[in-house]
């Protein structure tokens, strides 16, 4: 055989293998290299736009990221070129991932899991998760958003289908579809306005919610798991006496349960102070109280209680707390979280 009917071969089965890279139905353009670019529905400058305005660092060395929902992979694949280590979840085995992480030599783990499988025991904590396009999916957004909270080290970047142009209101809304009203889809549920979905990501338990992108059907909100007001210095007017579990009364912390709550008790917290102003800091995460005020019990006059949630992903054993309101920061209060949550 001559070389030039070597090459055509060559060329001929290059061209076949590119031919099955890119068949089939994909949503994301991936660059894969040497010209070739899967033909997705979303195209790639859409993509590299909408990554970009996630506002991340642009070398992400030594970072986890957690892509729930990865689909193709292209959040994944970027966020890996910009050197994170990552892992990719969806809730089936996407072919098309698993071509272009090969034709990329890509080192991206995958893993076939549920987001309501997620938890911090199975996959541990990562730095930045990306939930893009999955939330309006699921029969049980808040859930889901514990879910992701429970394994968010840093921040959380969540995407979703919105219905602030649909139905314009201040107040914190949701559509549920029973069939498919949105986009002809069984498996859309539900379309939160913004208002909602920041309550949400913040009842989930993320200290803060930014708003990154408002369109007329689609946000993209950033969740962070520690608030930004926090004093530099520790004040006197501001003291921890105790804290209790909230249920049970009694010195037991489970970190995860139905009795993960815990009571304050605070010198200084002036009655005034409502609990949406009022910080919480535990184990180095912020969480809202959900309640702030007299504790009931006559042995604690003069002090205010706040009680909050344990905030989700939280490792047991020693953990300090501290709380903040308008500037001045209490001390820190350690206790012991435990890993049960049969109390």
């Amino acid at each position: 055989m001559d070389n030039e009917q070597i090459r055509k071969d060559i060329e001929k089965i290059a061209a076949a293998q590119r031919e099955e890279l890119l068949s089939g139905s994909w949503w994301h353009s991936i660059d894969l290299g040497g010209g070739t670019l899967t033909p997705g529905v979303h195209k790639l400058d859409e993509l590299l736009e909408n990554y970009s305005g996630f506002n991340l660092p642009s070398d992400l060395g030594g970072k986890e990221v957690l892509d729930i929902g990865c689909w193709d992979g292209f959040y994944s694949f970027e966020a890996e070129k910009h050197g994170a280590s990552v892992k990719a979840l969806d809730c089936w085995r996407p072919d098309n991932f698993f071509k272009a992480r090969e034709a990329l030599g890509s080192r991206v783990q995958f893993e076939e899991m549920s987001v309501y499988e997620i938890n911090r025991k199975r996959l541990g904590r990562f730095d930045i998760v990306f939930f893009l396009g999955v939330l309006y999916h699921l029969r049980h957004p808040l859930l889901a958003l514990e879910r992701v909270c429970e394994v968010t080290g840093d921040i959380a970047v969540i995407e979703t289908h919105v219905i602030d142009k649909v139905f314009p209101t201040d107040l914190p809304v949701m559509e549920f579809y029973e069939f498919d009203q949105l986009g002809g889809q069984y498996d859309n549920w539900w379309g939160p306005n913004i208002e909602c979905l920041t309550r949400m990501t913040r009842a989930a338990g993320f200290a803060r919610v930014e708003v990154l992108r408002r369109e007329p059907t689609r946000a993209t909100i950033k969740a962070y798991r520690r608030f930004d007001d926090r004093p530099m210095q520790i004040s006197d007017d501001l003291k921890i006496r105790d804290v209790f579990n909230a249920v049970n009364i009694d010195y037991r912390f489970p970190i995860t349960g139905r009795h993960a709550f815990l009571a304050i008790l605070v010198e200084g917290l002036p009655q005034r102070a409502r609990r949406w102003e009022v910080r919480v800091e535990v184990g180095g995460f912020g969480i809202h109280p959900i309640y702030t005020g007299p504790s009931g019990n006559p042995d604690h006059a003069g002090l205010i209680q706040i009680n909050v949630p344990v905030p989700p992903g939280l490792n047991p054993g020693r953990t300090s707390l501290s709380i903040w309101f308008e500037g001045s920061l209490s001390g820190e209060f350690e206790i012991d979280l435990s890993e049960g949550s049969e109390w």
